[in-house]
């Protein structure tokens, strides 16, 4: 669902609601609260009666349009065309500006916002910190007695931030040409060649120690990196790495990979440390206001530099930089205004002559045109984009790759009835020289990526050409994993409720590493996998299973350096 229609606002998705219920058949919500509010048709029709002016209470209606992850998965459904998700921010909007923002959200928001770099450098100062890298891998948090009071469980898993954040931690400029040495040369991309040609799977190391690659895979990203090395090198490419707070601040280990990722493409990156938070902690909690002046700060920051794109690493702080920045300075039709019922037409309208947004931010408009619009790229995005790759299939043989595409790495033929990802990590797969199969890697899709930025199948594509795995996508592979940025902290057991499906899709596909390309999906699918896998399991006296959940940026880096190894 990719860029939203510029052309609509949001006075014309009120009445387009046509009561069918299909919404309420794929929303996540549902299958944790059948009430009729918790799913979008129930929140449009408490919307339209709250912009109607009826008398509705606040605590109330902030209550319902707070129970919302964002998911999108009913716009992606709807066969009107309604776009629920923005009539919930519209009422938060619209709450926001009547002062009706909770005070202890105000707070959290501040300490998140402006106050973020005091708040972890205070964190940092009494030692809340993490000094070894996670390795995607949840454990027992030093603060968990706590976790009571905010409704949590106590074997919830909640990084520390890092020692060190990545921003300030080396150079603002990162020289592609600077790690010339490193580069696998013209001999041993023949040589791996030459290793595929007379193997099924070659002898470049991977996840299990040498010997354990598939070496026509490795031969392949081997020559299309190089292609890509060479190509950005002579046409002097630049990425504006726009690192994020959670990247920044709780796996500064990824950041560090993508930065030494691009270099390896050819790309100089720059990652200036006087960045600040895209404001989606305040916008997603309706202060349009907050969030605008969060954003104007951000464009500001990328005056000062020259670049050919913004890579983000955070599917929301993307998904702010590419269609909500546009929104919340009015520069698309379908901005955020006072919105009103007009009875003699039966409609909705804006309030006319409010807005005064082009008024307090008379340089926004240059600014987006000219440093963002057209230059944000996921780090999933930017890699498919640089590396040549290309979406495999579309319409009914996508619908059916996920079955198709488990069968192959299991060995069966291409025409084979479909069968179940569990069985397809359990069979015959392509092996490694000695004859061991290859660990599996599956794929958890963010629904700020897919459904929001409408970057869908870069990531997977990056994982069916890691050397070192064989990807199986697990079932569902794009429902919400409960996430939903703070809904987690702020509806902990609806939040675990929601995950239980993507453990059993995990399960199901018996995975060595799942891979995400969100940093919140992240820290939500860390916590998960280790209470299934680890502390239930104990529970339960079974072994336990520790799975790291990396991103497809890291996996791919890791097996580079073990082919270039060689």
């Amino acid at each position: 669902m990719a860029a939203k229609d510029a052309k609509k606002d949001i006075t014309n998705d009120l009445l387009l609601c046509n009561k069918c219920g299909t919404c309420r058949s794929v929303c996540p919500l549902l299958s944790v609260d059948r009430e009729e509010w918790a799913g979008a048709r129930g929140k449009v029709e408490i919307a339209e009666a709250f912009f109607r002016g009826e008398n509705l209470d606040s605590d109330e209606v902030r209550k319902v349009f707070d129970y919302c992850l964002h998911c999108m998965t009913c716009e992606e459904n709807c066969p009107s065309g309604m776009r629920a998700d923005e009539i919930v921010m519209a009422v938060r909007a619209e709450m926001a500006r009547r002062g009706k923002l909770p005070r202890l959200k105000r707070l959290a928001l501040w300490a998140l916002g402006g106050a973020d770099a005091a708040l972890f450098a205070t964190m940092r100062a009494f030692g809340l910190v993490r000094r070894s890298p996670l390795h995607g891998i949840g454990g027992r948090s030093p603060l968990a007695a706590l976790y009571p009071l905010f409704g949590w469980p106590r074997e919830r898993f909640v990084p520390l931030p890092a020692h060190t954040p990545f921003l300030g931690s080396g150079p603002e400029l990162y020289k592609a040409s600077d790690i010339a040495d490193a580069m696998p040369g013209a001999e041993i991309a023949r040589k791996t060649t030459a290793t595929a040609g007379s193997a099924s799977a070659g002898s470049a190391a991977g996840p299990g120690g040498a010997n354990h690659a598939d070496g026509a895979k490795a031969a392949e990203l081997l020559n299309l990196v190089a292609a890509a090395r060479r190509r950005n090198l002579a046409e002097g490419r630049r990425a504006y790495f726009f690192v994020g707070h959670a990247v920044n601040h709780f796996f500064p280990e990824e950041a560090r990979a993508v930065t030494r990722l691009l270099n390896i493409l050819g790309v100089d990156v720059l990652a200036p440390k006087n960045q600040v938070c895209c404001g989606a902690p305040v916008y997603y909690a309706g202060d349009i206001a907050g969030a605008r002046k969060a954003a104007a700060e951000v464009l500001e920051r990328f005056e000062e530099h020259t670049y050919d794109w913004i890579v983000t690493t955070c599917s929301t702080g993307g998904l702010m930089l590419k269609e909500e920045f546009p929104r919340i300075f009015d520069l698309t039709h379908d901005g955020y205004f006072e919105i009103e019922w007009d009875a003699e037409r039966e409609s909705f309208r804006r309030v006319p002559g409010r807005s005064t947004v082009k008024q307090e931010y008379p340089r926004v408009e240059d600014l987006y045109r000219e440093y963002v619009g057209g230059k944000v790229r996921d780090i999933n995005e930017l890699l498919a984009e640089l590396l040549g790759l290309r979406e495999e299939s579309d319409g009914l043989s996508g619908m059916l790759e996920g079955t198709a595409g488990a069968q192959e790495a299991a060995g069966a033929p291409s025409g084979a009835a479909p069968a179940a990802a569990s069985s397809a990590a359990s069979d015959a797969a392509p092996a490694g020289k000695q004859g061991t199969p290859l660990p599996v890697v599956t794929y958890h899709q963010s629904c700020h990526l897919k459904r929001g930025q409408g970057v869908d199948w870069q990531s997977e594509a990056i994982l069916k050409r890691l050397p070192g795995y064989r990807y199986v996508r697990m079932n569902d592979y794009d429902r919400c994993c409960g996430g939903g940025g703070s809904f987690t902290f702020s509806h902990s057991d609806a939040s675990t409720e929601i995950a239980k499906v993507k453990m059993n899709a995990v399960a199901a596909v018996q995975p060595a590493v799942v891979a995400t390309a969100c940093p919140l999906c992240r820290i939500q699918l860390m916590d998960m996998i280790r209470r299934r896998f680890v502390v239930e399991a104990r529970a339960r006296k079974e072994q336990p299973r520790s799975i790291p959940v990396m991103t497809p940026a890291e996996l791919l880096l890791e097996d580079l350096h073990k082919v270039m190894a060689q």
